[in-house]
């Protein structure tokens, strides 16, 4: 397999040497892979516009001993819509570290590619911290760790109250006596089912939710303590994001 395609979406980019650029890239096909971009930098490469972030292309790729290369680039989609607002900018950029820090290179996801797509597609008009909401918990139930939302993680209990725990080493709300042994933080129940709507509703009907800013606040450090638990890595964009107000 010298020449391959790969239907795949930019997801991480850095600058390398004087005009060249390594991208992370999310295919269909492949999964995860880290490419080489020779020469894109330069004013006048045809391969500028299909290898910014966030764009979706069809990529011809030149197989090498380290770092396979972009022989030749077709975007598809450019996603203007993500730089236009920087709350859509930093939901996509939470989007993507998300998804490079919880998948493995070369390991294909197609339910997670098409996932990642469609919120691409949906922040043109949706709100931008909902889709990031989101999203995150739907990356993580397909990597099989959706969070417990309506019975007791750790006992399979009953839990109710106007305020509920969430542990996230226990993977969800708690009860009171799990509690002891997997500390959770103290939520409005109203935000526990505010996230199982985020996970189980249909795409389409996501835009008919409204939350608080309480509520938003809530679910947004929930939902961020439970990722960098999971993924062990801290998620930068998000508190960046967070810091931001957005």
């Amino acid at each position: 397999m010298a020449v391959y395609h790969a239907d795949a979406i930019v997801i991480r980019s850095r600058e390398y040497a004087e005009a060249d650029r390594i991208l992370t890239i999310f295919s269909r096909e492949h999964g995860k892979l880290q490419v080489i971009a020779k020469g894109v930098r330069k004013p006048k490469s045809r391969q500028r516009g299909g290898t910014q972030l966030f764009t979706y292309a069809d990529f011809l790729l030149y197989q090498g001993r380290n770092l396979d290369t972009v022989s030749q680039v077709s975007p598809k989609e450019s996603f203007a819509h993500l730089w236009d607002d920087l709350e859509r900018t930093m939901a996509a950029t939470g989007m993507a570290e998300l998804l490079d820090l919880a998948v493995l290179t070369g390991q294909p996801q197609p339910e997670l590619f098409s996932l990642t797509l469609t919120f691409l597609f949906l922040l043109a008009n949706y709100d931008p911290l909902l889709i990031l909401s989101a999203y995150a918990l739907r990356l993580l139930t397909i990597l099989g760790f959706s969070p417990v939302l309506e019975e007791c993680a750790e006992c399979g209990g009953r839990v109710k109250g106007e305020s509920l725990y969430f542990s996230p080493p226990a993977g969800g709300i708690v009860c009171d006596l799990c509690l002891e042994n997997f500390p959770g933080r103290r939520l409005k129940a109203g935000s526990i089912a505010f996230m199982n709507r985020l996970l189980k509703n249909e795409l389409a009907k996501l835009d008919r939710l409204r939350w608080p800013v309480w509520m938003q606040q809530e679910v947004r450090e929930t939902i961020q303590s439970y990722c960098e638990q999971k993924l062990e890595r801290p998620l930068r964009a998000w508190s960046i994001g967070k810091t931001l107000g957005i």
